[in-house]
């Protein structure tokens, strides 16, 4: 009897021993974790945005001649020529040859058909197209080679179109980014202010994102241009380039 007793003592014993080892094992997990989250870096991450407002320095329109006959040889001749003077007429304006190249060249038949009729449509004559697409660096030049590719009988003329070059937007682009960096900056202090942090110390800061402005168009009246005394008037405004940075701080 007295042997069971000293049994069941120690069993109660180690059963209590292996308890406390399991609690003091739990209890050194639970202090691992807080020490990890306590060492944690505190950090404000922003994003910063900067634009800027930069005049296009390159304008394109394309100039064009449509004739029709009832021959598509002679539609196509007639073409030629009238394109031939167009062409010369725009280099009279200022326009190296480089920034002026063919766009479309088309020949297509005329159908006709009485009205009320079921018959099969007839070919009744040949329609010839050919434009040029002109690109002008010297803004001043676009109203007087608008009008001098009409004075030379180019009876189709689409809308001007504005754009920067690749030199103007890369450096509008990067006052964008000095903007970006700046603001992120700013909007890190305000908020470590607000919420009453310590030092802020930059950590890291990458490109977020860039905006570059597509070209715009400007219609010419009926889509096309016809010879004057006064220049045609082209106002080739603004446009916009953007810059977005990520920003991330630390602070105390």
């Amino acid at each position: 009897m007295e042997l069971k007793q000293g049994l069941m003592v120690g069993t109660g014993i180690f059963l209590a021993l292996l308890i406390l080892l399991a609690a003091t094992g739990v209890a050194g997990a639970d202090d691992a974790t807080l020490s990890s989250t306590a060492g944690k870096e505190r950090t404000i991450t922003v994003t910063g945005t900067g634009s800027v407002y930069v005049a296009p320095d390159i304008a394109r329109f394309s100039a064009g001649v449509v004739t029709e006959s009832n021959a598509s040889a002679d539609a196509m001749q007639k073409n030629a020529l009238l394109m031939d003077k167009v062409a010369t007429a725009i280099r009279q304006a200022g326009i190296p040859e480089k920034d002026i190249k063919t766009g479309k060249v088309t020949l297509e038949p005329i159908y006709t058909q009485p009205r009320g009729s079921s018959e099969e449509p007839k070919i009744a004559g040949y329609k010839a197209t050919n434009t040029v697409t002109v690109t002008v660096r010297d803004l001043s030049k676009v109203g007087e080679a608008i009008d001098a590719a009409a004075g030379a009988g180019a009876n189709k003329v689409a809308g001007v179109s504005f754009e920067l070059s690749e030199e103007r937007s890369a450096a509008a682009y990067k006052d964008a980014l000095r903007k970006a960096v700046s603001d992120g900056a700013e909007k890190a202090k305000t908020i470590a202010e607000a919420a009453g942090a310590g030092k802020l110390t930059l950590r890291s800061i990458s490109e977020s994102g860039a905006y570059y402005p597509q070209p715009y168009y400007v219609e010419l009246e009926g889509g096309r241009a016809a010879p004057a005394a006064v220049p045609t008037p082209v106002l080739p405004g603004e446009q916009k380039v953007q810059a977005t940075v990520s920003m991330v701080y630390t602070f105390e």
